[in-house]
């Protein structure tokens, strides 16, 4: 989850082939959707709704935690707290009906909110987990069978952070990105085949945001945003390319870094800001522009930014106060519209629209527009959420929440 800390805080073609999931251009693989940057490829997509509402395919059990849903195959994973047991589920992602679920650990608990806070990602069959409490697991998809694990805290030497490890598990080629936070390795590598570890560096306190790659000048690079600052590694080896020092008060670096062409957007709250940043092959990334202070443009505490047509669009503001809806271009930094006191949300982009859900719980579409905010549609979905939601994940023309209690399916195919 690109949590937002709580307290201050293309594809092959898809089927399911003896109950063994694969991708397809439909699927939600991972945090953050197919490319991890919030954003889908669907069109022709429900756009417009009234007060009742997209219509609600079905609702099953869930349970407490900030997880996201990743779809895969006609499948739903996510991760739960029931009772003192983080699990995690597989739900029929049509019918919703419960198809298995592993125990993966104990509960989770926290004065800003129980439960985990990962998303599982799903690649070939597998799904590649981390829980709230250190682990990290490699599962069968089809099954939930237990294929490989590790404890990332006690291998190296790494404590939980304040609220909670967050960052999701990134697949890169036949490796398992993951963020320890120990001294005895900050950022890790491990081969997704048989679970041994592929490299080790650093000593990085974890932050809450999770792993991605890059290119630059040609080359991958597998870029961490960790409690300090920014790393660039190499994937293949994790040898170092480049650091950047990023500050925020009580270590709280949650927005997951966006691509944007050959640029790198990273945004923080605690009066942090936000840069477009230009990476190079090594040496310290130089700044395109850049917004930092208490009246930044872009100020990403709760939620990662999403980006359409030159603009980055997202939820400004602090733990506390006035969270606001953004709209920035890309190319200068500078202000284009904003929807003052919109509320803390997460969001979405798919078929040239915003999907933001809130912590009331309404379900609400805007056109990624620079000319001006307009609201095209706004329903009471969900129970209202004590500090934070997921961002709605679009798979197959159809939405998928949740709260602490339920997960919910709704149809968004366009009429």
């Amino acid at each position: 989850m690109a949590m937002t800390k709580f307290p201050r805080m293309v594809l092959l073609l898809g089927a399911v082939l003896g109950g063994t999931a694969l991708a397809s251009a439909a699927d939600w693989p991972q945090f953050l959707g197919p490319n991890r940057n919030g954003s889908s490829p669907e069109t022709g997509l429900l756009t417009q709704w009234s007060a009742e509402g997209p219509k609600v395919l079905w609702k099953a059990e869930g349970g407490i935690g900030y997880s996201g849903i990743s779809v895969v195959g006609g499948r739903a994973y996510t991760q739960v707290q029931r009772g003192n047991e983080e699990l995690v589920l597989a739900l029929d992602a049509v019918k919703g009906t419960e198809i298995w679920k592993q125990k993966i650990g104990p509960g989770y608990k926290n004065t800003y909110g129980d439960g985990p806070r990962s998303t599982p990602t799903v690649e070939d069959g597998r799904l590649y987990v981390q829980s709230v409490n250190g682990p990290l697991l490699c599962m069968e998809a089809d099954s939930g069978k237990i294929v490989w694990q590790h404890d990332l805290f006690k291998e190296f030497e790494a404590k939980n952070i304040d609220w909670g490890t967050s960052a999701s598990p990134l697949v890169e080629g036949d490796l398992v990105l993951v963020v320890p936070g120990g001294k005895a390795g900050g950022v890790a590598a491990f081969q997704k085949k048989d679970g041994k570890l592929a490299w080790k560096t650093a000593d990085d306190k974890a932050g809450y945001a999770s792993p991605i790659v890059m290119n630059v000048d040609g080359k991958k690079q597998s870029i961490f945003f960790t409690a300090v600052g920014l790393l660039a590694v190499q994937p293949g080896d994790g040898k170092e390319l480049w650091r950047l020092g990023w500050k925020t008060a009580h270590d709280v670096n949650i927005a997951t870094p966006l691509i944007v062409g050959n640029q790198l957007f990273v945004s923080s709250g605690e009066g942090v800001g936000c840069a477009m940043l230009q990476p190079s092959a090594s040496g310290e990334p130089k700044a395109v522009w850049q917004d930092k202070g208490p009246k930044s443009a872009m100020k990403n505490y709760w939620a990662t930014a999403v980006l359409h047509a030159g603009h980055l669009y997202g939820i400004s503001g602090e733990y506390e106060g006035v969270a606001n809806l953004n709209c920035v271009d890309a190319k200068t930094g500078k202000l284009a519209w904003s929807k003052e006191r919109f509320g803390r949300a997460n969001l979405t982009l798919a078929d040239g629209h915003l999907y933001l859900i809130t912590i009331d719980g309404q379900l609400v579409v805007v056109p990624a527009s620079p000319k001006e905010y307009q609201e095209k549609g706004r329903s009471k979905l969900l129970p209202a959420m004590d500090r934070y939601v997921n961002s709605p994940t679009i798979s197959d023309k159809k939405m998928y929440l949740r709260d602490q209690k339920n997960i919910v399916c709704v149809d968004i195919a366009g009429k």
